[in-house]
């Protein structure tokens, strides 16, 4: 049924851990209530889902990377009815004031990366849906490995990675093990795969993999590539597909050969969107799913040819005195030096403008900020140009590879 690292698990193997969860928890208090799960192990995680499916229940999905104290917390504002944490080897923690929910689903916590966290609630049947025009879009057959490197306790990962594979008769691989020259192994060793990553970490598996071609496929999802990563996956790939979603609506499109950083194709049959803005100035990305909109906060635009350009965040806009900064245009340009290899850039405040742009930057050691800045002088309009550059060896990440510029404004 699925492999995780290099142990291969069967259907009755995942049968044999739901009938011990049903041993956990009752089925009455599985039925139209919540269940919080916040696990580590993918095959736990799925027989999990198995069985509160199986008893008309919810899941309240939660990164298995999280604190037991904060993940105890995002259960009870959820109105869980039971948290399972860690493994399935420790107890239930059972919780008071439950939450009845008439239609099952999976709800799962906003990443929080630009205000504070929301609970998503999407129908098990919108997640079929979902699963159904993903796969009619991919045209992936069962012969294809899907690898997925990405954890299964987010939705990139579990729904349009390992539930979307298992739909269609593959047999998908999980990769858990930290150890990239494991993911290369198991990369390197499968004729035909779909590689399941962010840019973060196709960018470091190209690092220890020597060949010339690297991938079979790949999808990347969570964050737009960089320049340069995005230039050296795309030659060393057969086939790039960048895929946009967000946590309202699962998978939003996904961009075939895409030819930017920015493009992310087109949406999948049951979804339309709608953009006011052009190239010039990008506006809110609109998606309307069975006639209702969903505001994603996304700064786009719909080209020629129909596909959505995706150049960032409308709660990352920077605004200079009044003039209004778009932090990964900014980014591309500082790419553009061969002296930097990562950039990230985020408002800052300043005691005339208001904010700022700031820079932290990863680069080669004859590289300085007075050389940044320059290079921005000769590139950019004076309101664009960052008022500081900090050079460091790593820009910080979360536990998912993503950055976080509301967390930099905040605390750099």
């Amino acid at each position: 049924m699925l492999f995780v690292n290099s142990k291969f698990f069967a259907v009755d193997d995942l049968e044999r851990i739901r009938r011990h969860v049903a041993d956990m928890i009752p089925h009455q208090q599985m039925m139209h209530r919540i269940t919080a799960i916040c696990l580590k192990d993918p095959p736990e995680i799925m027989s999990v889902l198995r069985q509160v499916i199986f008893c008309h229940g919810s899941v309240l999905l939660i990164n298995g990377e999280m604190p037991r104290g904060q993940a105890l917390k995002l259960a009870q504002e959820a109105g869980s009815t039971a948290l399972l944490y860690g493994s399935l080897s420790e107890p239930v923690q059972f919780l008071s004031d439950s939450t009845v929910i008439d239609t099952p689903s999976l709800l799962q916590f906003s990443s929080g990366t630009t205000g504070t966290p929301k609970i998503i609630r999407r129908s098990w049947q919108q997640v079929e849906r979902e699963i159904a025009n993903y796969n009619a879009r991919l045209s992936s057959n069962s012969s294809e490995v899907p690898i997925i490197l990405v954890p299964v306790s987010h939705s990139f990962g579990l729904i349009t990675g390992v539930l979307a594979a298992l739909e269609r008769k593959a047999q998908p691989v999980i990769v858990t093990d930290k150890n990239p020259k494991f993911a290369a192994h198991v990369i390197q060793s499968t004729r035909e795969s779909i590689v399941y990553g962010v840019p973060y970490l196709f960018h470091i598996l190209l690092s220890v993999m020597r060949n010339e071609r690297a991938f079979h496929k790949i999808i990347s999802s969570g964050a737009p590539f960089t320049g340069k990563v995005f230039d050296t996956v795309k030659a060393r790939s057969e086939l790039v597909i960048q895929q946009y979603g967000c946590s309202e609506l699962g998978c939003i499109s996904l961009g075939f050969d895409p030819a930017t950083h920015a493009d992310v194709g087109t949406p999948l049959q049951h979804l339309e969107v709608t953009v006011d803005g052009h190239a010039e100035s990008p506006d809110e990305i609109i998606v309307m799913m069975d006639g209702s909109p969903v505001f994603t906060r996304d700064l786009g635009w719909i080209n020629s040819a129909g596909r959505i350009q995706v150049e960032g965040r409308i709660d990352d806009l920077i605004n200079v005195s009044g003039q209004k900064v778009i932090p990964y245009e900014v980014e591309q340009v500082l790419l553009g030096m061969e002296e930097i290899q990562e950039v990230v850039v985020y408002r800052t405040k300043h005691k005339v403008w208001g904010e700022a742009v700031k820079a932290m930057i990863v680069g080669t050691s004859s590289l300085s900020s007075e050389l940044a800045k320059q290079w921005c002088i000769e590139h950019l309009p004076q309101y664009k140009i960052p008022s500081a550059f900090d050079i460091v060896e790593e820009i910080p990440r979360a536990a998912s590879g993503k950055i976080s510029r509301k967390w930099l404004s905040e605390n750099y």
